[in-house]
């Protein structure tokens, strides 16, 4: 049961003052590196969905603290599409809802891309209540599904074991042994696939070494913090490249 001294709020319904304030929380404890946020999908739709998706971003608050904050935008996907979800993942997702919207199809399922902790509240539930909400999102909207591109959190741990196979490992009580999995799992949502080409970032080894603090002087595969996979870097191209696999997950709206 939720705590009655939380409330919701989505962007749409603050004002200018409101969520410039809120958004200042969220970035100071949901920091990732620059260079996951380089990819070029990121960088030309995130804020793009902030203005024709507010009622889909929204923040969880104690009174004027941001406990967490969610993400989340809507598809219009076939039946096909639904049953064979593309490799592209969270990449994928957010371009296509941006480029949905244009078309002016209907949507008819929600996507979650991410959600964000406040660290000072961690280990009371409160990744719980953010999915909670967003299974509320969809079902206030009339969605038919809910899908997410999720990235293992734990993975950063085994940067070099494949997708597939992390997938597969559990823990002493048989359930998923990564954290994050394991949350959905719990919250009864089911593994679909793996999505391995989810975010893609790409630029020149100037950028990557102004993204790391890091220089590069040999081309070859580097493992960085907070990355499920190395980085490929080959300074003939002058190119460096990281693809990250995540896993599409679904939760059953009728449960």
């Amino acid at each position: 049961m939720m705590d009655n001294t939380y409330r919701f709020v989505t962007e749409k319904e603050l004002n200018a003052q409101e969520s410039s304030i809120y958004g200042e929380q969220v970035e100071q404890f949901n920091v990732w590196p620059a260079y996951i946020l380089a990819g070029k999908v990121n960088q030309e739709y995130w804020e793009v969905i902030y203005d024709i998706f507010s009622e889909y971003q929204f923040f969880m608050l104690e009174g004027d603290i941001v406990i967490g904050n969610g993400n989340c935008i809507p598809l219009h996907l076939t039946k096909e599409e639904l049953s064979d979800l593309p490799d592209g993942g969270w990449d994928w997702a957010l371009e296509k809802a941006v480029k949905d919207y244009e078309k002016g199809l209907v949507p008819n399922t929600l996507c979650a891309l991410q959600i964000g902790l406040n660290k000072e509240y961690q280990g009371k539930g409160i990744s719980n209540l953010l999915i909670s909400f967003m299974k509320t999102i969809a079902l206030n909207k009339e969605k038919e599904s809910f899908i997410l591109p999720i990235r293992p959190n734990l993975k950063t741990n085994f940067p070099l074991i494949p997708m597939e196979d992390y997938i597969k490992w559990v823990n002493k009580e048989g359930l998923p042994y990564d954290a994050w999995i394991r949350t959905h799992v719990k919250g009864g949502a089911s593994i679909m696939k793996i999505c391995k080409q989810s975010m893609f970032v790409e630029g020149t080894i100037a950028e990557w070494e102004s993204w790391t603090e890091l220089v590069f002087q040999s081309s070859g595969e580097y493992l960085l913090p907070r990355l499920l996979n190395p980085i490929t870097i080959d300074l003939t191209l002058n190119k460096g490249t990281y693809i990250e696999p995540n896993v599409w997950m679904q939760y059953d709206l009728t449960r």
